[in-house]
Order: structure tokens, then sequence, then C-alpha cells
């Protein structure tokens, strides 16, 4: 932005000099300033259209950024999920396989105490 403003500052006091310095006429004075003011009206236009252009690029390579990491985040997330996920039902199953050996168990207590009185004599 500052460079732009002593961009601007050193043309505008060149072309002051430059006519205040010039032997010519009141008609030809005024005819130079309107021709320069027109040379510099264009640079400018050049100028702001390239900055815009620039900027626009600037953003679309923020949005291509925020994308890659806003996908990133979402992978990131849902491996971190399925990790948990696959935890859990681990844990699910474990519970359900100790379960089933302590019914078994039971069970299995059950007949031998069964077995033992059946084979007792009274």
């Amino acid at each position: 932005m500052r460079s732009t403003r002593d961009f601007l500052t050193g043309i505008i006091t060149g072309v002051v000099i430059g006519i205040l310095t010039a032997p010519r006429s009141g008609k030809e004075t005024r005819d130079k300033l309107t021709e320069e003011a027109s040379k510099h009206t264009g640079d400018l236009k050049d100028q702001w259209e390239k900055g815009v252009s620039q900027v626009k690029e600037g953003l679309e390579q923020a949005k291509s950024q925020v994308n890659q990491y806003t996908d990133k985040a979402k992978d990131q997330f849902n491996q971190y999920k399925d990790q948990a996920q696959t935890a859990l039902n681990k844990d699910k199953v474990k519970d359900q396989y100790n379960n089933k050996v302590d019914e078994l168990a039971d069970d299995a207590q059950s007949g031998i105490e069964d077995a033992q009185s059946s084979i007792k004599f009274n």
C-alpha cells in the first residue's frame, strides 16, 4: 500500500515539475496535462486490475487450502471414530464371551453336583 502511494506521489510530482518548467502556452499546458492524466489513469487501471487479480488468486488458494485441511480433518475424525467403534465392539464381544464361559461353568458345576448326588448312597 505504501509503495503504491509513493509511486503515485512520484508521478504527480514529476508531472507538476515538468509542466511548471516547460515553456508552453496555457492551451498546450492544458493539453499536455490532459494527455499525461489519461496516460497515468491507464497505468493506474492496469495496476488496479493486477492487484484485484492477485487478491482473487490469493483468495482461491486460501479456499483450496482450507478445503484440503477440512478434508484431512474429516478423514482423521472418521479414522478415530472407526478405531473407537472397533475397540467398543471388542469389549462387547469380550463381555459376551466371558458371560458365556461363566454360564457354561455354572451349568457344568450344576451337572457335577447332580452327578454326585445321584452316585451317593443314601
